[in-house]
């Protein structure tokens, strides 16, 4: 790892640092070639005057100061911060800590579906002034209370958002569509009504920061059935009837599809969460339209886009069957698919692998450039 060795680390307090303070993490030299043409003192000025606590910390061009490599970095100062260990004299406020490459801006709070209760949003990072338009990724959070919840992407060692980030892609982290306290329940087909509006947004907004339109959503868990959903409901236009800017595609461009559940269809008989469901959706036997209703894979009637599959080999049997399904029934319609078992037991959490992360990164390349 290039953090084990001493990394350079220099901060830069906002004026005001009475209230938990959001973070920059800004990296500099990193391996991978410079996308954002802007300088490093105007990104990092206006960050400061935003009132954000700017981190640099400055990789020295080590040959390893990229992705695959530095998802393990990335992972684990996310970890020193949640321990404290990492600005650990600061009062942080844990749900906006940002890793941010150099070159790169972030645009906060971006409306993409107006709610009375809930409204929700996205975050974007993204290269400044590009040398030349880049594709983006979109990931619905895994923390329903705190898109950006530094604690939620810890614990999963969820960095595929940071670490394209420094392979030049765009990147939003948008609010999960279900309200928190998470259930385990989506409420499908609404949700997808909520994630098209966040790709439609995505896409304006890129248009107007150098982007070039192509888009690919990333979900794991709770998150996984969105991703999945933005793929199986393509062309749907049902499903583009409100949120913000209507009329703008909601088309992606492939998915990366992690663990999670995608049918409610075919379960596994022991499936812990069956009496759950029975108790909001009724006996399935009963109510089979429902049950068909909330699952993402069950849209699916064509073959799609290719797609990108990854799980690990220590998830629990019901996720481990659910990946089954999904890739049987994408062989089924003859669709391409890319799909890596990691063999490191690390349980419910996203790869750190290198070779997964290479080749997840090589398909982002391939479908988003």
């Amino acid at each position: 790892m290039v953090t084990s060795n001493l990394l350079e680390l220099k901060t830069q307090e906002p004026a005001s640092t009475s209230a938990p303070l959001p973070v920059v993490i800004y990296l500099q030299n990193l391996a991978t070639p410079r996308v954002g043409t802007e300088s490093d003192a105007a990104i990092l000025k206006d960050f400061q005057a935003s009132g954000f606590l700017v981190a640099t910390l400055d990789f020295a061009k080590h040959p390893q100061a990229r992705a695959p490599f530095i998802n393990r970095d990335l992972g684990k100062l996310r970890d020193d911060v949640r321990a404290k260990k990492l600005l650990g004299d600061y009062k942080l406020d844990s749900a906006h800590i940002f890793i941010v490459p150099e070159g790169c801006r972030l645009k906060r709070d971006v409306l993409y579906f107006a709610d009375t209760n809930r409204p929700l949003s996205l975050d974007i990072i993204y290269p400044s002034q590009p040398k030349s338009p880049v594709g983006a990724l979109i990931e619905f959070s895994c923390d329903n209370q705190n898109r950006y919840g530094n604690t939620s992407l810890s614990i999963c060692s969820d960095t595929i958002l940071d670490a394209a980030a420094t392979e030049g892609f765009a990147v939003a982290m948008a609010d999960h569509p279900v309200a928190p306290p998470y259930k385990g329940l989506d409420a499908m087909p609404d949700c997808a009504v909520r994630i098209k509006a966040a790709v439609r947004t995505l896409r304006a907004e890129g248009a107007k920061l150098g982007l070039n339109g192509k888009i690919a959503p990333v979900g794991f868990s709770r998150g996984s059935g969105m991703a999945l959903m933005l793929v199986t409901t393509e062309g749907q236009k049902e499903f583009d009837q409100r949120g913000e800017n209507l009329g703008v595609s909601s088309s992606v461009q492939g998915a990366v599809v992690m663990s999670g559940r995608f049918t409610y269809l075919n379960l596994l008989t022991d499936d812990h969460m069956i009496p759950r469901y029975e108790k909001v959706w009724g006996v399935r036997t009963n109510s089979l339209e429902i049950w068909r209703n909330h699952g993402a894979l069950d849209y699916l009637t064509n073959a799609t886009t290719p797609l990108f599959l990854t799980i690990n080999c220590s998830e629990a049997p019901d996720a481990l069957h659910q990946m089954t399904v999904l890739r049987q029934r994408l062989a089924e319609l003859g669709s391409d698919d890319i799909f890596m078992m990691d063999r490191e037991p690390r349980g419910h959490k996203v790869t750190l692998d290198p070779q997964i992360l290479s080749a997840m990164n090589a398909y982002l390349e391939r479908q988003l450039e």
